[in-house]
């Protein structure tokens, strides 16, 4: 008979927190997952999964839920004077909505024999911390000048499979998930002249960065007002200044910077990264502050490149100096796409 094992309590159910619970529960794990809002839910998010190994997502259990994503195989980046690079991506990417994908992650837990808790939060006052995994997304980083903003499209014919755009002061991704809608999502520098509602904010913010011809686009490509979502108050880079008690997934650990596509590729990252970590603390065999802070550690190591060449690359792409120099820095292959997406993988 095997011996008990002690709980994990994941706190924030987004893709490293539910990820990281699948593969807990099937290695026999006890897990109560807390989640703070309601199953499907849209998130800011590029839903662009590139990167991560198919060995990552077998491991996590994860695989299965993803089998019927889209298939993303090309990409163009344009600024406001047209293209600026056309080519396949190396390695295909999958494109699957948070409002599908976490809700199929939440019920595979259930499925398995985990608790999960929507609409609660984690209560510190009384509590052990020993056993308890952040993945809470961004920390909240007050004066920041970035905010992000996503919606979905019903009626967008994409060029490529995966559209960059680049504007004056911003840049968007657009890529397809299922049922045939379009993910549209933005990184934007804040602006306090522009007066916009949820539903206009990201096509007005378009039209602020100089790229007309998309918010043209976008005008017309039937948006979906429940999926307009915002967010702000964020940095992007490790999020582990503070010496922390819990384990940190995700947002929670490092945010890398939306135009490499690797987000949700760092999620599951993560979550595989603590997996057999947690385990042997379950089972008792190792405590948890020698697994915690060996984990922290651990994250920087793993991210530590593409978290480096993504922070030299991020402010270059939304400045018109910048944009001269990717525009020719790519068609005159000094800077060949594919060394950029290998470095930030």
């Amino acid at each position: 008979m095997a011996s008990r094992r002690e709980e994990i309590t994941i706190v924030g159910g987004g893709i490293a927190g539910l990820s990281l619970g699948i593969a807990l529960r099937l290695r026999e794990v006890p897990v109560r997952l807390l989640e703070a809002s309601h199953y499907p839910r849209h998130r800011v998010c590029g839903e662009f999964i590139s990167g991560v190994k198919p060995e990552t997502l077998q491991k996590l259990g994860v695989e299965e839920i993803l089998s019927d994503s889209e298939s993303l195989v090309s990409t163009g980046w344009y600024d406001d004077r047209g293209s600026v690079l056309e080519a396949r991506l190396p390695v295909p990417a999958r494109g699957i909505s948070r409002y599908r994908l976490d809700q199929r992650m939440a019920e595979k837990i259930v499925e398995l024999g985990g608790v999960v808790e929507e609409g609660t939060r984690y209560r510190t006052e009384g509590s052990d911390d020993a056993g308890v995994v952040l993945s809470t997304g961004r920390p909240v980083k007050k004066g920041s000048e970035w905010m992000g903003l996503k919606a979905h499209y019903t009626a967008l014919p994409l060029v490529q499979d995966l559209e960059m755009h680049l504007g004056k002061g911003g840049y968007l991704g657009m890529s397809g998930v299922e049922n045939g809608r379009v993910n549209v999502c933005g990184l934007f520098r804040r602006r306090s002249d522009l007066k916009v509602s949820r539903e206009t904010a990201l096509q007005e913010y378009v039209r602020a960065v100089g790229l007309n011809d998309l918010a043209d686009r976008l005008e017309k490509g039937g948006q979906d007002p429940e999926s307009c979502v915002g967010v702000s108050a964020f940095t992007f880079g490790y999020q582990l200044e503070k010496e922390s008690p819990y384990l940190r997934l995700g947002d929670r650990g490092a945010i890398i910077p939306p135009f490499t596509g690797n987000g949700m590729s760092m999620a599951f990252e993560s979550a595989e990264m603590a997996l057999d970590s947690l385990v042997r603390y379950s089972e008792g065999k190792v405590e948890w502050d020698t697994m915690q802070s060996a984990f922290d550690q651990a994250l920087r190591k793993r991210f530590r490149r593409r978290l480096g060449v993504s922070r030299l690359f991020h402010p270059v792409m939304a400045n018109r100096v910048g944009r001269t120099f990717i525009r020719g820095a790519m068609k005159t292959r000094c800077l060949p796409f594919e060394w950029l997406f290998q470095k930030t993988r």
